[in-house]
């Protein structure tokens, strides 16, 4: 894919205006990692971000690229390994990529702009493995004494390898997802009938993603779950349909921690209902409100270990448009109900 200098612009132009969101968001992501860039996370996002913007504003993706390799070079050099680095960058990458949906509620124009995100990402890992890269050959034809230096950053260097391999093997999983955003952003931005929204939202994640189910479920007065869901074919005796039941299994965990749940294999999950045969996987993210969850979207999967770190991300960033749409859709049944009580 080529790093498009447009893209990027009109990325850093829709962001400008969200650079303390982006660094927000970074932060957070920052905070649980055990090896932290630096000290003072919260200077060091505030920084990055500006400096990322400004950098892709101007187009100039040669020098952003060249910047990011003088750094990379830096720190090995001082003896350090890239690994925080690595993992610092990706974690912005979806800090920047969920701001940018949340900052175009219709979706339009978006997708390009995320599309850049996603490769000038991509272009930045390759210039930190091609410091790396030359860190060892030059180390390799030093001087003898330091093979066993050498033997540890050729191991680092073939993890960071198989990394990027498993990334770019996700560019088109990624792609997929961002276009789903896009897709269900587009079609139930204008649904203003509570039922037929979550009918439509989960019918176009299950279409795009291709998830053996997809439902999107909210709490009423009583507590109980109710809602829509969408199938493969042979899911149930139809493919989508109205969804009820108590808050209980992975949903009423996610509902109570109030965070994104993904389980791996759901026989080993004890919270598991088998409500959807032949499910192995399951991730479910809250819809929360003013800090309070009102319901969820569950995602269930015939493929084990189905649900990584970009679809908990893109499930999150969903779940906000949705909490948004849903309230809208409130707003204008009860504004209906008032008018006719009027009349």
């Amino acid at each position: 894919m080529r790093l498009s200098a447009q893209a990027l612009q009109a990325a850093a132009q829709r962001l400008a205006s969200h650079r303390a969101a982006v660094a927000e968001r970074w932060l957070q992501g920052l905070e649980g990692l055990p090896e932290p860039p630096e000290p003072d996370l919260r200077r060091y996002c505030t920084r990055g971000v500006d400096a990322l913007l400004e950098m892709m504003a101007r187009g100039d993706v040669a020098e952003l690229l060249a910047d990011e390799a003088a750094q990379a070079e830096a720190i090995l050099a001082s003896g350090g390994t890239l690994q925080a680095r690595f993992r610092a960058g990706r974690m912005m990458e979806r800090a920047l990529l969920a701001v940018l949906i949340e900052s175009s509620p219709d979706g339009a124009g978006c997708l390009e702009a995320a599309l850049g995100l996603h490769e000038l990402g991509e272009r930045r890992l390759e210039v930190m493995l091609r410091a790396q890269q030359d860190l060892l050959d030059h180390g390799v034809d030093a001087a003898e004494e330091q093979a066993a230096q050498v033997a540890e950053r050729a191991r680092e260097l073939k993890g960071m390898n198989e990394t990027l391999r498993r990334t770019q093997a996700q560019s088109q999983h990624r792609a997929g997802l961002i276009e789903m955003l896009s897709a269900a952003v587009h079609r139930i931005a204008g649904v203003l009938d509570p039922d037929r929204l979550m009918q439509e939202a989960a019918e176009v994640i299950q279409a795009r993603l291709n998830h053996t189910y997809v439902a999107v479920v909210v709490l009423d007065d009583e507590g109980v779950l109710v809602g829509r869901w969408s199938g493969r074919s042979g899911v149930g005796r139809r493919s989508a349909g109205r969804a009820q039941g108590p808050a209980g299994g992975v949903i009423g965990r996610t509902l109570r921690k109030r965070a994104p749940q993904v389980v791996r294999d759901v026989d080993r999950d004890p919270d598991y209902f088998p409500d959807v045969p032949g499910t192995r996987s399951e991730m479910a993210v809250p819809l929360l409100e003013d800090g309070e969850a009102i319901g969820a979207i569950d995602f269930q999967s015939e493929e084990a270990d189905a649900f990584g770190l970009d679809a908990v991300a893109v499930g999150e960033t969903l779940a906000e448009f949705l909490v948004q749409a849903l309230r809208n859709a409130r707003l204008f049944q009860e504004t209906r109900r008032k008018e006719a009580g009027s009349a």
